[in-house]
């Protein structure tokens, strides 16, 4: 699961939001919008490596009740 927030973010569901977020707020962010829901977070594009975004859209399906799950 992923969905276009606007242009150049992506959101993405993940476990580790917190972590992320905390480690690279400049690259993981959430709104007031995403407080209820505590496994989206934002994603600048810009800011992550092909391989990181395949290890995030990846972990996002299988949040989501894809293959593996």
């Amino acid at each position: 699961m992923a969905r276009i927030w606007e242009e150049g973010v992506l959101t993405v569901k993940t476990a580790e939001r917190d972590a992320l977020a905390g480690t690279d707020p400049d690259t993981f962010f959430w709104t007031p919008h995403h407080d209820r829901s505590p496994q989206l977070v934002l994603v600048r594009l810009a800011k992550i490596t092909v391989a990181e975004l395949g290890e995030l859209l990846e972990d996002s399906y299988r949040l989501a009740g894809g293959r593996g799950a």
